[in-house]
């Protein structure tokens, strides 16, 4: 996966960075904050996405979009402050696939990104498909597998693909929302469904969730996978 973004400056670009990050971990990002050198890279490194951030001082939205549509049908995201309806149209019109009206959670980025590159067919990666290894802990994504210290853990199918979804992204926090919509497609329901299945992976793993070796709570935010070192002692999981 790979997204340009156009900005003032990398700083203002990082936390929809940081988003865009936790929807493709193997994510290259591109800054131009002229119209030249976002031509320039777009022809030269062909990107999946292209985000305006923002107001870029000396280049217009006609520039912005028009130099990018010169050269490529890749789809473009433009993000603007204030709620001009006629701004939207304009952009909408210039080329660009959507619109977002900062500011925002830069998780709505990541979310209308997913779903614009799914509407197109762009930004389908394959998933990793050898055994994931996370201390004593091989999780095999073929076959629906988890050994924990060499013992098979006995997992629904929920509880494995949680498990992968975690274990992917360790040491990264993911929130709720996040996790509600890779496993039940966001449905409000699944909040306490979430928590309920947090629960069981921890009592499968041995772990405990005042003092977390496996599955730590972001309160508030959401959840974080770590692992303790292979030769570290762990409560034997339940079946």
């Amino acid at each position: 996966m790979k997204a340009l973004l156009i900005c003032r400056s990398r700083s203002d670009a990082e936390p929809f960075t940081l988003a865009l990050r936790l929807r493709w971990q193997d994510l290259t990002t591109l800054f131009a904050h002229d119209g030249d050198v976002a031509t320039q890279l777009v022809e030269r490194e062909k990107p999946d996405l292209v985000v305006l951030c923002g107001e870029v001082p000396s280049l217009s939205l006609e520039a912005a979009i028009g130099g990018v549509r010169r050269v490529s049908d890749v789809p473009i995201i433009v993000m603007m402050e204030g709620n001009h309806e006629m701004e939207v149209i304009k952009a909408i019109e210039l080329g660009a696939d959507d619109f977002i009206n900062l500011p925002c959670n830069p998780m709505i980025l990541m979310a209308r990104a997913a779903a614009l590159l799914r509407r197109v067919g762009r930004g389908r990666r394959e998933e990793p498909r050898a055994p994931l290894r996370r201390g004593p802990l091989v999780i095999d994504p073929v076959n629906y597998e988890a050994m924990l210290r060499g013992r098979p853990l006995s997992l629904t199918p929920t509880e494995f693909r949680l498990l992968l979804l975690l274990a992917r992204n360790q040491q990264l926090t993911l929130p709720q929302v996040v996790i509600q919509r890779e496993l039940w497609s966001g449905r409000a329901a699944a909040r306490d469904t979430l928590k309920k299945y947090i629960q069981r992976l921890r009592r499968k793993l041995g772990d405990d969730a005042r003092d977390p070796e496996w599955i730590t709570t972001v309160h508030g935010v959401g959840y974080r996978f770590s692992a303790p070192a292979s030769g570290a002692p762990t409560s034997a999981p339940s079946s």
